[in-house]
């Protein structure tokens, strides 16, 4: 079995920017919510995947969102490309990201270098209603939003030379993070039995770069509620 037990001493992190359609900041207003002073312990222990959802208003997900992926430090120099956050990540390169899906309209994507929102264009509509239907199909009793977990390889394919289990050791840790993170604020999550690879095609040009690594659920849990 290949294992990489350290990144390529030779190679630094570019960290370049992904060239979305017409993003647009979007005002999102996270004041009202914060974790609370649950006891960790309770967290994990209460957390379920709750199958039946309906919707919850769009800043407390991406509260959800930005407290599981926020940059708490960006290194310089010889560190430069690689960020500490709350979940772990390969060589600190943190190449999963976030967006924010709601029905058929614009995304929201979390900037995690800027700590913003993007609202983002859409480059293929059927592409992007085939995400949405196929999401549908799969959880079809799940009003709330989606959050669609996209890996960019671009980093991590040069560092590494088997990055591939890495990008989908980030994206459970992402996962994880953000059922705790939903759990705190009293949100339903459930994480979804497929990768969402409409989603690069609606939203980025033709490309190898990026891999999608997972859809999740998020918004308030109904009365009668189908958990594990």
């Amino acid at each position: 079995m290949h294992i990489d037990p350290r990144p390529n001493p030779n190679i630094v992190p570019e960290a370049r920017p992904i060239s979305w359609l017409d993003p647009v900041a979007a005002q999102i207003d996270l004041s009202a919510y914060s974790l609370g002073d649950r006891a960790f312990a309770d967290i994990m222990t209460s957390r379920r995947s709750v199958r039946t959802i309906r919707p919850a208003p769009i800043e407390q997900v991406a509260f959800v969102v930005r407290e599981t992926m926020r940059t708490y430090f960006v290194g310089l120099d010889t560190k430069h490309g690689r960020k500490l956050k709350t979940v772990l990540s390969a060589g600190a390169l943190h190449p999963v990201k976030a967006l924010i899906t709601k029905g058929s309209g614009r995304p929201l994507y979390y900037d995690d270098d800027q700590d913003s929102f993007l609202s983002l264009g859409i480059r293929d509509e059927r592409s992007w209603l085939s995400f949405q239907d196929e999401c549908r199909e799969v959880l079809p009793h799940v009003d709330g939003c989606l959050v669609a977990l996209i890996a960019d390889n671009r980093d991590i394919s040069r560092l590494y030379s088997n990055h591939q289990s890495l990008l989908w050791r980030d994206a459970g840790a992402v996962i994880q993070g953000m059922a705790f993170v939903a759990e705190a604020v009293g949100l339903a999550m459930c994480p979804m039995g497929i990768l969402g690879g409409d989603a690069i095609s609606a939203l980025l040009d033709p490309t190898d770069d990026f891999l999608a690594v997972g859809i999740v659920a998020i918004g308030l849990s109904d009365t009668f509620q189908n958990a594990s």
